[in-house]
């Protein structure tokens, strides 16, 4: 119980308690915490003195609030480096964490300008499409999409599942031999839909990675497009002085 005589204010010693049950592990990273009453009632003290605990531990990205739902215990972010070609599930798998994906469509599709132009095809030339819903644990990370060549890659849209990886895919069946990728970052606002989809809030900022991956030779293996949580992820670059190149597109 929180001490009535003690000089230091309720809704500061609500945040150390609130602070001791996440250390125990009695609330982990993506639980609900306990209503707003049920915490008065649990630590005897005023919703007001409540919301100030919360708020305090929220502003530090301890606590998250959804509204509608409650609030519940952040989930750090993680941080990938740029240079890694790995993918989303293997980067997962190395630091402890599962991945898997939900597939939410698949289709062969016409390329378009852009796709003939950054995938080397001849127009309307078949591509296959794949949308899929990534998840780190049991909580939405990024919504995926995937454009590959169905001639180069036969049988891709039937090989592709939720439970391998897109990478192992390439490397295990196609026997790709990768080389270096292009990725471009920006960021985005999420709609309400792809808030629905990766359950964060409307307006929450999200990355926007546009990726062409190479093969050895130089022959363009897939372009893919990803929108990724900004609050559960952050990038890393890596330089060299002697051959890094910086391109800023400025966005009027």
């Amino acid at each position: 119980m929180l001490d009535t005589n003690s000089l230091k204010p309720l809704y500061i010693q609500l945040e150390a308690e609130i602070r001791q049950a996440l250390r125990e592990k009695k609330y982990l990273p993506g639980d609900r915490l306990p209503s707003e009453e049920e915490l008065c009632e649990q630590y005897q003290v005023s919703r007001i003195t409540v919301r100030k605990a919360i708020q305090q531990l929220t502003d530090q990205h301890i606590l998250e609030k959804h509204r509608g739902k409650g609030t519940f215990v952040s989930t750090p972010s993680r941080i990938v480096d740029l240079k890694e070609q790995s993918g989303f599930t293997n980067y997962l798998s190395a630091i402890g964490h599962k991945s898997h994906h939900l597939l939410l469509k698949k289709e062969l599709q016409p390329s378009d300008d852009f796709l003939c132009e950054t995938l080397s095809l001849q127009p309307n030339e078949p591509v296959c499409y794949v949308q899929r819903l990534i998840f780190e644990d049991d909580s939405p990370l990024a919504l995926d999409e995937i454009y590959i060549s169905s001639l180069t890659y036969p049988d891709f849209l039937d090989r592709i599942t939720g439970d391998i990886s897109f990478y192992e895919l390439l490397d295990n069946y196609y026997n790709v031999s990768r080389g270096e990728s292009v990725c471009e970052i920006a960021v985005r606002i999420a709609n309400a839909e792809q808030a629905s989809i990766l359950h964060c809030q409307a307006g929450d900022p999200l990355f926007l990675l546009q990726k062409t991956c190479f093969a050895v030779d130089g022959t363009p293996i897939h372009y893919s497009r990803s929108l990724v949580r900004g609050d559960r992820i952050s990038y890393t670059i890596r330089t060299q002085n002697s051959n890094t190149q910086f391109i800023s597109n400025i966005n009027n």
